[in-house]
């Protein structure tokens, strides 16, 4: 393998070293391919698989395999590899297909990253293929049995655990197609071993999502959008209850404070629900990895008793379980210490009396199911797992820690004082900075975008900003307080995930209503008599009172009207905004009428500075409207929406001056 060219490379493409121990692996891989087809490499989590498995298809082109296919177990994933590593470093020989869409295949892709049930849809066959977590697959009788029907010529499976029990699962098809697998293990004191400059840490962090199911999802989206009514404490106690410790929890609180919050449907379904919460299940995924026999004693927390009680009967199957909480007996905790240190209890089940107070023994592995907000709590949890005596030379020192927190919510944000803490203490965190990206809020914006076919108006968000009218004095008289959706918007539009326009239609109707004030302080005759009514003539004096000029520059007023899109939409945005005007300068034929935009800079944003003039009856009005964009940079998207919601504006103003109704429409 041509190492010197592929550090070259991912040096300039990615702006990363390769580490000495890097190169090893991969020309340990290298030297086995030589005489083996079927490679298994486990390696622990920071320690840079993703690099590695670059090496290997570089390699592997270098042989001139006809594809590869770089396997991931879920669509995220996929998406975050190809976008993070294989499309730089590899342009436009790489493609990704994770919906069950086959382009990629089609085109011919050098090397193709997906799921195993996209690729067994879209492929007959596969040269080599490379399966990131590789755990995943062996075992799953559905996910081998893709493997199988592919029939490459290579297959290298990555890593950061494989357990002894699944070697003797693996597909005897795959055996017999394949010859027996190579297995290259290394943990971290091999690797320190191979690279003096490797740094070995105390334990290393994983992050497992707790996802949420269909019915689960609805609930959580409908407290996300402000469906759910009752008091603002109450009702964000319970949202965070829900994401942070599951639906038992959730409904004994609930059902405490019945009377502060209305009853809804949602919640209803939820709580007559039989289905373990979402963090059990999780607790399942995770010890179904991390086997109790070979990590015990395991410790897990949780704050909530509700939770830790589901829990035992989630797990009861996987070992001898034992819960403490606050109701435990002085003598009962004692007797579980006793039982913990004799070996006679596999997993311990703890709320906060098992953080302090008492002396329980260090565990081998430390399932965090929440994180908890105080600083001072995290770290005494963590304790439990990094401190205790010093082993005997040569012995393995790493203890794993695992936390379990739900996508699309708050509770990734949570994380940020805990990972200073574990760097701190010597805890690997590299792999699980990189598998938190894109799992808070932000995630469940995009969600809403994407369910709402690419374009959704704010107040299909956030219920709290829906209004039966949006008349221009109203807009400008509004203080509306910041919503808590307000900020994750804002977050991902400063992330970069979407971008947005102001919707012609509702903007434009408070637009024309501006065109109609300065209309009704020099109109006369008939025309004016029909429209000219209070509020009309109201923002006539407005108008008078700031020399023909409005501005609407409040970032909770401008809401209203946002209509959020991905970015990468944008080019069929701007197709369907540039057709609109087009539609828009057929209707305005024949009229007299004319539109200057200019554009300028303000705080993180644009401003558009319109001036419309237009003419009825031998009357011309001329008003000058200012619209700020809030959060955006795209100077062309600003000033073609403004220009379409000057022209819809003018379609309103011409119909209303020439028929016998003089009311805008403002619903």
């Amino acid at each position: 393998m041509p190492l010197n060219e592929l550090n070259e490379l991912i040096r300039e493409k990615l702006g990363i070293e390769i580490y000495p121990y890097q190169n090893y692996v991969s020309e340990e891989i290298k030297k086995n391919l030589d005489r083996k087809r079927f490679i298994l490499v486990s390696m622990p989590t920071g320690s840079g698989k993703t690099l590695i498995e670059l090496s290997v298809a570089y390699y592997l082109t270098k042989k001139k395999v006809s594809n590869i296919v770089v396997l991931e177990p879920t669509r995220l994933l996929c998406d975050q590899m190809y976008q993070r590593f294989w499309r730089k470093v590899f342009g436009d020989d790489v493609g990704v297909e994770y919906e069950g869409n086959c382009e990629s295949f089609e085109k011919g892709k050098k090397i193709i990253v997906s799921t195993p049930f996209t690729t067994a849809k879209c492929l007959d066959k596969a040269d080599a293929i490379i399966v990131d977590e590789v755990h995943h697959a062996i075992g799953d009788a559905r996910y081998e049995e893709v493997l199988v029907d592919l029939e490459p010529n290579f297959l290298i499976g990555f890593t950061a655990l494989l357990p002894s029990y699944k070697k003797y699962l693996i597909d005897s098809r795959l055996v017999k197609l394949l010859g027996q697998p190579e297995y290259l293990a290394y943990d971290f004191k091999s690797l320190s071993t191979i690279d003096p400059s490797f740094k070995l840490p105390k334990a290393i962090a994983d992050i497992f999502d707790s996802e949420f199911n269909n019915l689960e999802d609805s609930v959580y989206e409908a407290f996300f959008k402000g469906l759910i009514k009752g008091k603002k404490e109450t009702v964000k106690f319970l949202e965070l209850t829900f994401y942070t410790y599951g639906k038992e929890a959730f409904c004994e609180s609930y059902r405490r404070l019945i009377g502060k919050i209305e009853e809804n449907p949602y919640i209803d379904s939820i709580c007559d629900s039989k289905d373990l919460s979402h963090k059990a299940r999780a607790l399942r995924s995770v010890l179904n990895i991390y086997k109790v026999e070979e990590f015990k004693p395991v410790l897990i927390f949780t704050s909530r008793k509700s939770t830790a009680y589901e829990f035992e009967r989630a797990i009861s199957d996987m070992g001898k379980v034992k819960v403490i909480t606050g109701d435990s007996s002085r003598y009962e905790r004692l007797k579980v210490v006793h039982d913990l240190r004799k070996g006679e209890i596999d997993v311990l089940i703890s709320t906060i009396v098992g953080e302090e107070g008492i002396d329980i023994p260090e565990a081998k592995l430390l399932i965090m199911t929440d994180v908890p907000q105080s600083a001072l709590r995290f770290y005494q949890r963590l304790g439990r797992l990094i401190r205790g005596k010093e082993k005997e030379e040569g012995e393995s020192t790493i203890k794993y820690l695992v936390v379990t927190l739900t996508p699309k919510t708050s509770e990734y944000d949570n994380l940020d004082e805990a990972l200073r803490n574990l760097y701190l203490e010597g805890v690997d965190v590299s792999y699980l900075i990189e598998k938190r990206e894109d799992k808070g809020p932000v995630a469940r914006v995009v969600d809403i975008i994407n369910k709402s076919g690419g374009r959704v108006l704010i107040n299909q968000i956030d219920d709290t900003k829906k209004r039966s009218t949006l008349s221009l004095l109203s807009l400008l008289e509004s203080n509306e307080s910041k919503s808590h959706i307000d900020e994750y918007v804002d977050r991902t539009l400063r992330d970069g995930k979407a971008l947005y326009y102001y919707d012609e239609e509702i903007m434009g109707k408070v637009i024309s209503q501006v065109l109609l004030g300065s209309y009704c302080n020099i109109g006369f005759g008939e025309t004016y008599m029909r429209l000219c009514n209070s509020e009309y003539k109201k923002i006539g004096e407005i108008l008078w009172k700031k020399k023909g000029s409005i501005k609407l520059d409040k970032k909770s007023s401008l809401r209203l009207f946002m209509k959020l899109f991905l970015s990468s939409n944008l080019d069929e945005v701007i197709n369907e905004l540039s057709s609109k005007k087009s539609e828009y300068e057929k209707e305005l034929e024949g009229k007299d009428y004319n539109v200057e935009i200019t554009m300028g800079k303000v705080g993180n944003g644009l401003m558009a500075q319109i001036l419309i003039s237009a003419s009825v009856d031998s009357v011309t009005v001329n008003p000058k409207v200012q619209i700020n964009y809030y959060n955006l940079k795209d100077e062309k998207l600003a000033k073609l929406n403004s220009l379409v919601i000057a022209y819809n504006s003018l379609v309103n103003f011409y119909k209303l001056t020439s028929t016998s109704n003089g009311k805008v429409d403002s619903k």
